[in-house]
């Protein structure tokens, strides 16, 4: 198992999909409720660019996978 296989499985559920997006909505709940509408936005913004992250890095490292698995030649 490489590392992008083991960071992101491509078979995901749409139960966990579901799951992950109901958490992270009321997250946002919480910190309006208790906070102001610009400090949720803030957040909001906040777990987009986590988001966006945890993407670019699992793409760097199926690319990082792939030029191994080319340059070495293995399988």
């Amino acid at each position: 198992m490489d590392s992008a296989s083991a960071a992101n499985p491509s078979n995901r559920s749409w139960i966990v999909i579901a799951a992950k997006a109901i958490v992270v909505l009321q997250s946002l709940g919480i910190v309006f409720m208790l906070t102001s509408a610009w400090v949720t936005a803030v957040v909001a913004v906040g777990f987009i660019v986590v988001f966006v992250a945890i993407r670019a890095l699992s793409r760097a490292s199926r690319q990082v996978d792939q030029i191994f698995d080319e340059e070495l030649g293995r399988k």
